[in-house]
């Protein structure tokens, strides 16, 4: 059978589903799917699922498939205070900055499921540059935290903006998909520390998309940070 598609299009295609964060199709020799297998956020409901991933062949590749064939498979998910179900999500942590001549290292903490990873980011410690590898060093966490090679790119920060009186930050961040790419902007306001609130905007960007994608590698070991009871308290405050 002549087609114009492979198995792993697909699977790449329904990878951008959302709340799909992962998918294997499994086709016979005459390139008919007899099976699709998909992992998915807990908040998503299957028949949902079903029912997008049915569209999505059809609009991309003009292929009918049976319901009975995809099975959906759910990741556990995190109770919320109001009895609901969500993703659990990355949270920011700290920011730690290191000075040694005309260059700055910079290393943003985030913490995933209750372990803490780190992101850095070195460059010139020009107060302008700062912002720019702070937002650099947690792109660079959020990929180790799940386990992605250079997915997300920064573009620019913006921190001289005001919203009804407010400072806040806005951060633009390229996301790289094996189709393509995807433009993400994030904002916070800044209350006391600029650093920190480039960090919750660089999240804010990111935080939703990065589910989309599969892990590519094993959390690399130096990524994962071990805090002192003194530190973890600090920071649940």
């Amino acid at each position: 059978m002549d087609r114009r598609w492979s198995t792993s299009q697909v699977e790449s295609t329904l990878r951008e589903l959302r709340g799909v964060c992962g998918a294997r199709v499994v086709a016979d020799e005459t390139g008919l799917i007899q099976e699709i297998h998909l992992l998915v956020e807990g908040d998503r409901n299957p028949k949902q699922v079903v029912r997008d991933v049915e569209s999505a062949l059809m609009a991309h590749f003009g292929i009918h498939i049976d319901h009975r064939k995809i099975s959906v498979a759910q990741k556990s998910s995190t109770p919320t205070s109001r009895g609901g179900w969500e993703p659990r999500r990355l949270r920011w942590l700290d920011v730690q900055i290191t000075q040694e001549g005309t260059r700055a290292l910079v290393t943003a903490l985030v913490e995933r499921n209750g372990q803490v990873f780190r992101g850095s980011a070195s460059g010139i410690r020009a107060s302008t540059q700062l912002p720019r590898l702070v937002a650099s060093a947690t792109l660079r966490a959020v990929e180790s935290a799940y386990g992605l090679q250079e997915r997300f790119g920064l573009e620019d920060v913006a921190t001289g903006w005001t919203i009804g009186g407010y400072p806040i930050v806005v951060v633009l961040v390229s996301a790289i998909r094996d189709q393509g790419e995807d433009l993400l902007v994030g904002s916070a306001l800044v209350r006391q520390d600029l650093y920190r609130a480039v960090g919750l905007a660089t999240l804010d960007a990111v935080n939703r998309r990065v589910l989309a994608f599969p892990a590519e590698m094993e959390v690399p070991q130096e990524a994962v940070v071990t805090l002192s009871k003194e530190d973890a308290l600090a920071q649940s405050e």
